[in-house]
């Protein structure tokens, strides 16, 4: 028979173990008493917080290596083992990674050694990563060591990605029963080890600059004794002006890539000052000197500067550069300076006078644009292009030559804007030309000048040198650039070339008959042409070939094509009237299209007609020819249309072979 006190001892364990299972209970937690059961493949290791609750980071390797991390004002600090400021994007990259670690499977702690998941160090494994976040009241929001990479990868079913995979062992106590198997989300290209196995000390900011782009509002570069100043108003839509050493324009893409990438460019190395020799150098002799200026966001806020000088090579061949940076002064960086895989480096910059400045003729809103006139010195009337309306009230660019005004050729205006704003010249002759004849633009061979709807004018002369090079300068200004002969011919300045590219008018309404010939006629007896008769409110047709009828034989359909091709059918270009090409092609064409028009009067009654017709011929005999002029009867200037539009002409318009 059991004693009393026995007994007593029983109840009293039976009492204790009773109140710690209702402890744990109440808790939702049974884990100490029955073990832990793993998270669920597929889901996340750790959700109950976000992002922005991190306050802290601590990453330790080993005993020795532990680097700290604290967030002030949205800005990662490195407390141990050095106070620096730490790289911002890396650190929001492996919190985010710890914030959607994946699960793919998971271990008991007892089915897999500590070396073989590398959650302790081994001869083939380096060691494992403990990680902590911690959020602002120095709560713990996540704690787990990363181990060794593992052999498994995810197949992302989407793109058919394999996602490495890693060991993962929670250190809380309500997780650490199990050693989980984890990928990390698809956004970060590689897994959160392979980051922290580039060095703890990669953690510390690279960048010898942290600027906020978006808010900088001066560019200062020193080099070689010069000086280059870039500049604008704080307001964010306002454009970069170059001030020094000349006052121009500059070209947005190379001024914003000069910001990205210095704000990109990370330093191979970081050296504390005292343990690195800069060698000597005479005053203002360093290879470049930077400065950005930011404007404070709010009203009243002082500006402030980030001064980086770069030293010159040692030896003069090397590979890298040593800088300093007044923002860090106990740092010395040693930076790229021949381009490097996946970084930037100094060669990359545009840090030159011709890189940064613009390189159009003219810079504006082509929606501004009012109207455009060329002078050419041969002629003593001008073109003048003013933006008109059409019969439908609809805005046309319409031509203006003495007192002539007829629709001007919009795909003409379109490349004389191409040229002006878009082409970039070949390169900038003289920032300060005296001697405009060199240039031949004193007098000039062709001027033109565009009337905005704000603002003042631009006015762009062109000249010929006598070597045949093509320069143009903008009026008030002393620069000088050459062009290319695409940029200088694109200006037209001849009154044909500013004609409707519509070939001619051609009103289906009014249309009475078409005769259609294809030359050489290869059949002597009677006559190949095709004359068609046309009835718009009917819609009727009737054909007549070699003097019969072939109105059963054509087909309506494929003539109804036509008509509607003729009214659209535009000119790639017009011709010189005195062009040798064309008048000797054209004596033996291939192709006439002669239409008839009826002619009404005011009260619509019918007046007589109208005939209007063209011929076409190739440019050359080779069966390859893909260009072929053209003459309207009346226009003295012939035109070039293309291949696509003559087969379109040349096409049958009878379902049965010709005789």
């Amino acid at each position: 028979m059991l004693s009393r006190r026995f007994t007593l001892i029983l109840a009293i364990i039976a009492i204790m173990a009773g109140s710690m299972a209702a402890i744990h209970l109440s808790n939702k937690d049974l884990g100490i008493i029955f073990g832990t059961t793993s998270e669920p493949a597929g889901g996340l290791l750790y959700s109950d917080f976000d992002l922005s609750d991190v306050e802290e980071l601590i990453i330790q390797k080993g005993e020795s290596d532990r680097t700290r991390f604290v967030k002030r004002q949205g800005v990662w600090q490195m407390i141990t083992p050095v106070r620096d400021r730490a790289d911002y994007a890396i650190l929001q990259t492996i919190i985010y990674a710890a914030r959607h670690l994946r699960i793919e499977d998971s271990f008991k702690s007892r089915a897999i050694t500590e070396e073989e998941s590398g959650i302790r160090a081994s001869a083939s494994n380096a060691g494992p990563y403990q990680i902590t976040l911690k959020g602002g009241g120095g709560q713990i929001l996540a704690d787990f060591t990363v181990g060794r990479r593992s052999a498994w990868h995810r197949l992302d079913e989407e793109d058919g990605h394999l996602h490495e995979t890693f060991f993962v062992k929670p250190r809380e106590k309500s997780l650490d029963n199990h050693v989980y198997v984890c990928s990390t989300p698809k956004k970060i290209p590689f897994n959160i080890r392979r980051i922290l196995d580039r060095g703890l000390s990669r953690l510390r900011d690279h960048h010898p600059v942290l600027i906020d782009q978006k808010s900088i509002s001066g560019i200062r570069i020193r080099s070689e004794g010069r000086e280059i100043m870039l500049s604008r108003s704080p307001d964010q839509s306002s454009v970069w002006r170059m001030m020094k050493p000349l006052e121009t324009r500059t070209k947005p893409a190379m001024v914003n890539g000069l910001i990205v990438g210095l704000s990109q460019m990370r330093a191979i190395r970081i050296h504390e000052r005292k343990s690195i020799t800069i060698p000597p150098r005479p005053p203002g002799a360093f290879l470049l000197q930077l400065e950005l200026t930011s404007k404070g966001a709010g009203t009243g806020q002082s500006s402030s500067s980030t001064i980086v000088t770069i030293e010159p090579p040692a030896p003069p061949e090397a590979d890298t550069v040593l800088a300093t940076s007044e923002e860090r002064p106990g740092l010395v960086f040693e930076l790229p300076r021949n381009p490097v895989a996946g970084g930037i480096s100094l060669a990359q910059l545009p840090l030159k006078v011709d890189q940064l400045r613009d390189r159009t003729l003219a810079d504006f809103e082509i929606s501004a644009l009012r109207s455009l006139t060329i002078h050419q010195s041969t002629r003593s009337s001008t073109i003048h292009v003013f933006l008109g309306k059409d019969r439908t009230g609809r805005p046309r660019w319409t031509l203006q030559e003495k007192n002539q005004v007829s629709p001007a050729n919009e795909a003409r205006v379109a490349k004389v804007l191409a040229s002006l704003t878009r082409d970039e010249v070949v390169g900038f002759a003289s920032n300060a030309a005296a001697n405009l004849s060199r240039y031949g633009l004193s007098p000039p061979k062709k001027r033109i000048l565009l009337e905005l709807k704000k603002g003042e004018p631009v006015d762009i002369i062109f000249g010929r040198s006598p070597e045949g090079r093509c320069f143009a300068m903008r009026q008030g200004t002393s620069t000088v650039a050459e062009i290319s002969p695409a940029s200088y011919t694109s200006i037209a300045a001849e009154v044909y070339q500013w004609q409707d590219s519509l070939l001619m008018p051609f009103s289906i309404v009014d249309l009475s008959a078409m005769k259609i010939e294809h030359f050489p006629i290869s059949v002597p007896l009677g006559d190949p042409a095709l004359t068609l008769k046309y009835k718009f409110l009917s819609e009727e047709w009737s054909a007549r070939q070699y003097e019969e009828d072939v109105t059963p034989e054509l087909n309506k359909h494929r003539a109804n094509q036509f008509l509607k091709f003729m009214e659209e059918l535009r000119v790639e270009q017009w011709l010189n009237p005195a062009s040798p090409a064309a008048a000797r092609a054209l004596r033996s064409p291939s192709f006439r299209l002669t239409a008839i028009f009826q002619e009404l009067d005011e009260e619509g009654e019918l007046k007589g007609f109208r005939e209007s017709s063209f011929e076409l011929a190739a440019a050359s005999s080779s069966p390859r020819n893909r260009i072929f002029y053209g003459k309207v009867t009346g226009n003295p200037n012939y035109f070039v249309i293309g291949f696509e539009a003559y087969s379109s002409l040349k096409s049958s318009l009878l379902d049965t072979a010709e005789p």
